[in-house]
């Protein structure tokens, strides 16, 4: 039983890090299934993916860049703020609530009638806050002790992956897929909001240190293979 739960645990992740990786780059299939394939050799290992995360990440990115092509609803916000809830609390990624904030926020700047967002956002900037007050500890020296235990070849690694995201955001041409729902166009702009809230994601990973970059490593994998996946022959 528990080697069947396992697996389905396995299958699931694999599944989150492929989808993150559409998100990203909804033009190209080849970038999802790179990222998927570089991390099923850990998950043979036994190597466990924070789940709960790897979700709010799908979630916050679709708030964001609508590749559904419907508009945040209320239901959507509850599962966003849930998903951001068991990341800040569950899985100890303090500064999730920052980044669904900054999501919900981003979705309410580019379309004025989401003013429901901004509600949402206040409640998961809340999240963060009162954990850090849990902690009981100066956010500055948070980061700092955490850093300092990582090994830095890993931390630079991870870093240089998060900024060749950031790249891939700026240096994204015309997006010609459409909303799966809708079918209009999706918009370009949106595509790459979502792509920074995914590489912020993965920097407040790294807050918790080595635990954080090891959780994360999914996330890594689907940024690194979306920029891969530019390279790779189009069949257009």
């Amino acid at each position: 039983m528990t080697a069947a739960f396992g697996g389905l645990e396995a299958m699931f992740g694999a599944f989150l890090i492929w989808a993150i990786g559409r998100e990203l780059d909804p033009d190209r299939n080849p970038g999802a299934f790179i990222a998927m394939a570089a991390i099923l050799p850990l998950v043979y290992l036994d190597y466990e993916l924070s789940l709960w995360t790897l979700a709010f990440v799908l979630m916050a990115t679709r708030v964001v860049n609508r590749t559904v092509g419907n508009p945040v609803r209320l239901g959507d916000m509850a599962v966003v703020l849930a998903l951001a809830a068991l990341a800040v609390f569950r899985d100890g990624y303090s500064e999730m609530g920052y980044v669904a904030g900054l999501a919900l926020a981003l979705d309410a700047f580019l379309d004025r009638k989401r003013t429901l967002n901004l509600v949402g956002a206040m409640i998961a900037v809340a999240f963060s806050m009162w954990n850090l007050i849990e902690l009981e500890g100066d956010l500055r020296a948070l980061l700092l002790s955490a850093v300092e235990v990582m090994p830095q070849m890993a931390l630079y690694s991870a870093l240089a992956v998060l900024v060749l995201g950031v790249l891939h955001a700026l240096l994204l041409g015309r997006v010609h897929s459409v909303g799966d729902a809708t079918g209009e166009p999706l918009s370009g702009l949106r595509v790459r909001g979502g792509i920074l809230i995914a590489a912020l994601a993965g920097l407040a990973m790294l807050t918790e240190g080595e635990a954080g970059l090891m959780a994360g490593l999914g996330l890594y994998a689907a940024i690194l293979g979306v920029v891969l996946g530019r390279f790779w022959p189009s069949g257009r």
